[in-house]
């Protein structure tokens, strides 16, 4: 598993937008689809219906960004596997959030948050960087990082993203 890797699908105003069409993604055995949710990430507009459209074929992890733990729980009763969870959060809030569930993945972005994370239970993370605690995954959007338990995101959209990715 050194090259692991998962095709990305944006949702923008309400619309799936991919490379190859989901058809195709079925026909060639993929199970596993990140989704970039641009209009809960931008406008805190979730697309519940669309994860539940999706999951029904592909196990997705949902990158939103949810801010309420009501939007989480919306998210995995919608199908969604997983949910890129903020690192910027209150760490108060953190432990709310795990309670929820054990499937989150936290966005890298503070490295208090991302300890307190961990400390938790949380084993899963959103980098573009090689991240230092042991047993875990990390979807990487990353160019060139190539590790044992980091998922490559293919054709991640960086360039819409850059106002967050920091």
């Amino acid at each position: 598993m050194a090259d692991e890797s998962i095709e990305c699908v944006e949702i923008k105003n309400s619309t799936v937008v991919s490379r190859n069409n989901m058809q195709s993604m079925l026909s060639a055995g993929i199970e596993d689809l990140f989704v970039i949710d641009f209009d809960a990430i931008f406008r805190n507009k979730f697309n519940f219906k669309i994860y539940q459209d999706i999951s029904k074929y592909f196990e997705i992890t949902v990158m939103s960004l949810p801010l309420r733990i009501e939007d989480i729980m919306d998210s995995f009763v919608s199908g969604a596997s997983e949910i890129v969870i903020p690192g910027r959060i209150d760490p108060n809030a953190l432990e709310d959030y795990m309670r929820t569930s054990d499937n989150l993945v936290m966005y890298y972005q503070n490295p208090v948050v991302a300890k307190a994370f961990y400390v938790l239970g949380g084993r899963s993370f959103f980098s573009d960087r090689e991240l230092d605690f042991p047993d875990i995954r990390v979807y990487s959007y990353s160019r060139i990082l190539v590790k044992k338990g980091y998922i490559r995101l293919m054709d991640f959209p960086r360039e819409d993203l850059d106002s967050i990715l920091i």
